[in-house]
């Protein structure tokens, strides 16, 4: 067997976990970077130890007492000098095939990559599926090739995936990419690991790896949620929504990067708010003026938030006009007027306004009378 067989039989085998204290292996690209993390570090181990054990036995065999003349019969050695120089540019070029071969491969997407669309803005992710969907976690299949097209609408972010080993800037004014195939069924962790502002440590999500079936059903639900909330109570969607909010916004009154929603409702009604141009919402709220109503005001703030902004408050905060519908946004607007039913991290306080509860019993209700398709009702035939 040639050595570069030997190397690619090593590339391609996979290990339990990352060696080294690194993150489990979960996706294809991991064993070929960790064998190259693995190869320099025990290079350098071996180097490490060879360099200090020649400095320790050299002080010790050569050692002279104090005062004893210095002797010079330095001579030239050709076979020395050659073999440290051919030894580590073997290395070199070793280091290089295998560090070339990952990042080939790190850099080129299958053909047929499933897509997602990712939007960096701090402080969080959103990740846009081609069927609308835009869930607060990044949800993939297994064992299938997935290529993320990535921009900012602000700062300069990197997503990271420890588990997977991939590592990209998402850079404002570019799509920047990356790919991977996930291996085994599970959560894992996704950061921005360049720091993008106060609240940097607070841009987090998962990953979701599902089996083929379940992601399907998944994108389905994702991508119709919101019509399966009760139109009577859209307020309970809101902790759902939230989640993409609570990164700048506290429920309880807790200073933070953006105001606090603790009040914003009764505020907004009120005309209470004063913004940075000493403005007040109660001279600009009314037919014909800049909000219609205080609706009109938080749909406004969503989707052009640097129209007006709070007093003692920067304009950090991105539009997400085109990221929420309208029922969407009128769900956040509920949520606001009945901050009374959740506690101050969203969790509502009642079981019967778990949207988790309500999706999944309008799930078995839908399983229990299927759509007849226009065709003769269950159980009977035509008139």
């Amino acid at each position: 067997m040639t050595t570069l067989n030997a190397l690619n039989l090593l590339l391609a085998s996979p290990m339990p976990h990352g060696p080294w204290g690194l993150p489990e292996q979960a996706s294809t690209l991991a064993p070929p970077i960790d064998f190259v993390f693995d190869v320099i570090t025990w290079i350098c181990v071996a180097f490490f130890v060879l360099i200090v054990g020649l400095m320790v036995w050299f002080m010790i065999r050569y050692s002279k007492p104090p005062g004893t003349p210095a002797e010079s019969n330095v001579t030239h050695h050709t076979p020395l000098e050659v073999t440290w120089t051919v030894i580590p540019l073997i290395l070199v070029i070793v280091i290089f095939y295998v560090g070339m071969k990952g990042y080939i491969e790190v850099r080129s997407a299958p053909l047929g990559a499933y897509q997602v669309n990712v939007v960096a803005q701090k402080w969080s992710w959103t990740f846009n599926y081609a069927n609308g969907a835009s869930p607060s976690n990044l949800i993939v299949p297994v064992n299938r090739p997935v290529k993320l097209l990535m921009s900012s609408q602000d700062v300069l972010h990197s997503l990271y995936i420890p588990a997977f080993r991939v590592k990209q800037d998402v850079v404002p004014g570019r799509i920047t990419s990356l790919w991977f195939e996930a291996i085994e069924p599970g959560v894992y962790d996704l950061y921005c690991a360049e720091y993008c502002g106060t609240q940097h440590s607070t841009m987090l999500a998962k990953v979701e790896v599902l089996e083929d079936a379940d992601f399907n059903a998944r994108m389905i639900e994702e991508a119709n949620w919101a019509d399966k909330v009760p139109a009577n109570k859209l307020y309970v969607g809101g902790p759902r929504l939230y989640a993409r909010c609570k990164s700048c916004h506290s429920l309880d009154g807790s200073a933070m990067t953006g105001p606090t929603w603790q009040h914003v409702w009764a505020d907004a009604v009120a005309g209470n708010i004063l913004f940075t141009d000493g403005t007040e919402l109660k001279d600009l709220m009314g037919p014909g003026l800049m909000f219609e109503g205080p609706e009109d005001y938080i749909m406004k703030s969503i989707t052009n938030p640097q129209q007006k902004l709070v007093m003692n408050y920067s304009g950090a905060m991105p539009t997400f006009q085109g990221q929420l519908d309208a029922t969407e946004i009128a769900i956040i607007t509920q949520f606001l007027q009945n901050l009374d039913k959740f506690d101050a991290e969203g969790n509502p306080l009642d079981p019967d306004d778990d949207l988790t509860l309500i999706l999944k019993n309008a799930k078995e209700a839908e399983a229990a009378n299927p759509p007849s398709n226009g065709g003769p009702p269950q159980g009977g035939g035509a008139p």
